[in-house]
């Protein structure tokens, strides 16, 4: 089973990392919450305003990288990243 982020076709459960950095996004689409196994989200060097809430739903993921775009702000549901141990938010508004 896939899943479509950005019209690239990711496993569900075979995908581990994620590499959208300076693809000048400015948005990702919720969809990317039912990535359930990824590990590494690497979103840095976008143009990111928002951050869907479905991010929460991704409990195995320990390295996510947002910065460099323009978010002011992060969802709460962050805060159910039981697993996550490196967080980068340098370098946004």
């Amino acid at each position: 089973m896939s899943v479509d982020i950005l019209g690239i076709d990711y496993n569900i459960k075979d995908t581990t990392k994620l590499i959208l950095s300076f693809e000048q996004q400015r948005i990702i689409p919720a969809e990317i919450g039912k990535l359930i196994n990824l590990r590494k989200l690497y979103l840095n060097g976008n143009q990111l305003t928002s951050i869907p809430v479905e991010i929460g739903k991704l409990i195995n993921l320990r390295k996510l990288c947002l910065n460099g775009n323009q978010l002011t702000s992060i969802p709460a549901e962050i805060g159910n990243l039981i697993n996550l141990q490196w967080l980068d938010l340098s370098n946004n508004q």
